[in-house]
């Protein structure tokens, strides 16, 4: 199966790593968003990761609940924490018949690295892997 597309029709438009993110009516704002490297002084490291998704529901799935995770995994599959939800999309008035919505939704996790390496935050939609986006922790080197 595509990793973009549950077999519903629901899917992830984009998930971006930030250092803050929060919707606010139908608008995203990130702060410090896009990155794909965290900085450690020394490990064991903590850093708050802020995730943002885009969600694409179809018609045909408005007025419906969906449930969303949000899994972050070290290398090897080692879980480093999990954050999950529902959210249902109606149809507002005026809304052409068969038009798709963007639902977006933030998370905010504070991650432990034990040491550096590569990480991945995975969205899963209905039980589904529906997108991943990869990060590495690096040590930074003294100066």
């Amino acid at each position: 199966m595509n990793e973009e597309q549950v077999s519903n029709g629901i899917s992830v438009d984009f998930l971006i790593l930030a250092d803050a993110a929060q919707v606010q009516g139908d608008k995203l704002y990130l702060l410090g968003g896009g990155w794909s490297i965290v900085w450690a002084k020394s490990f064991p490291a903590r850093h708050q990761v802020a995730v943002a998704a885009g969600i694409l529901v179809p018609w045909l799935e408005t007025n419906a609940r969906h449930r969303f995770r949000i899994v972050a995994q070290a290398e090897g599959g080692v879980s480093l924490g999990e954050i999950g939800g529902e959210f249902e999309q109606g149809r507002p008035a005026g809304l052409p018949a068969g038009a798709t919505q963007r639902v977006m939704l933030t998370a905010t996790m504070n991650l432990q690295f034990e040491r550096a390496g590569d990480i991945s935050i995975e969205f899963w939609l209905d039980d589904v892997l529906a997108k991943t986006s990869p990060f590495r922790t690096v040590e930074r080197p003294a100066r």
